[in-house]
């Protein structure tokens, strides 16, 4: 397949998503662009969209678990989030035999993208988690709609070629 179309798509459509972020300031680019790239490592088609959310949301929840544990019972000390780390890391590796969750770096980008956003948001793990949550979902909505719009403007055989 030509990239030409679908790189028209997600130029376009990246456009978009951040001038939407800079009318709604709540919304956060970068964690829609995290998902989106999710969304395509995970195969970039419809089947993706479930296993790129999927993992998305299995990796943030499991950051905020482990986060919250790791206060809880590590009292802040860096020895033992680098324990915590090694533990969920481990935990989310494994997971990928389950086949919702078999895209592991998805679930890697929804553990880092919490994190981030986690410091955005000043610690607020609730704020965190929602905003990571609902830019997640729109990253990869828009990238099965990058995927799907060169296949509604562009003709099949163009979509075909190969480049």
């Amino acid at each position: 397949m030509s990239l030409l179309p679908v790189s028209l798509s997600i130029g376009v459509l990246c456009a978009l998503w951040f001038q939407v972020t800079i009318w709604v300031p709540w919304l956060t680019a970068w964690v829609g662009y995290a998902a989106w790239a999710s969304f395509y490592y995970a195969g970039g088609d419809e089947k993706a969209l479930g296993k790129s959310i999927a993992a998305n949301v299995a990796g943030m929840v499991q950051g905020a678990l482990f986060y919250w544990l790791w206060l809880r019972f590590g009292g802040g000390n860096m020895m033992l989030l680098s324990v915590w780390i090694g533990i969920f890391c481990f935990v989310m590796t494994m997971e990928g035999h389950f086949r919702p969750l078999s895209a592991i770096p998805g679930q890697f980008v929804g553990a880092a993208v919490f994190f981030g956003n986690l410091a955005v948001h000043g610690g607020k793990l609730s704020m965190a988690l929602l905003n990571t949550l609902v830019c997640m979902l729109i990253g990869n909505f828009a990238g099965l709609l990058s995927a799907k719009l060169p296949q509604w403007v562009f003709p099949k055989k163009v979509t075909e070629q190969r480049g």
